[in-house]
């Protein structure tokens, strides 16, 4: 379930950096 986490975060940042840059 720590891999989903990871997972979880890495995808978030992708979104946000799409957002942001």
């Amino acid at each position: 379930s720590l891999y989903w986490g990871l997972l979880l975060i890495f995808v978030l940042a992708v979104l946000f950096s799409n957002y942001f840059f």
